[in-house]
């Protein structure tokens, strides 16, 4: 495995990990500001749980697609998904996983494209 393939790897694990990180800290936040959600029970805990799960999946795939195209339509589509499966009942989770999805994927991106030297041709 080449240094270039581990930097990918890396900074997609790290998207990864921030992922439940930064969800914590935007429910902390949202009971600071706005007080307790309304809706209780185990359908929204596992409805993140199978948002962070498909957003693993799809950095995994992200990483070993090969052109920027790709990338950059799996990360559309992902958030695409995102926007779909809680737009009817949860407004305000949509806009924060969506976007949460989507930042974490495309700054991933961005940090690959810089940390990773230029190919040489041989």
């Amino acid at each position: 495995m080449n240094c270039q393939r581990i930097i990918v790897l890396v900074c997609h694990a790290v998207a990864c990990l921030l992922f439940p990180v930064v969800s914590s800290l935007g429910f902390q936040a949202y009971i600071a500001f706005i007080g307790t959600p309304l809706a209780r029970g185990a359908s929204l805990g596992l409805a993140v749980q199978l948002i962070f799960i498909a957003f693993a999946l799809t950095n995994a795939l992200i990483a070993f697609a090969s052109s920027m195209k790709a990338k950059v339509s799996l990360c559309c589509v992902q958030t695409i998904a995102v926007i779909v499966y809680l737009l009817p009942e949860n407004p305000l989770r949509t806009l924060f996983y969506g976007s949460l999805s989507s930042a974490l994927s495309f700054a991933a991106i961005y940090a690959t494209k810089r940390l990773t030297p230029p190919r040489t041709e041989t």
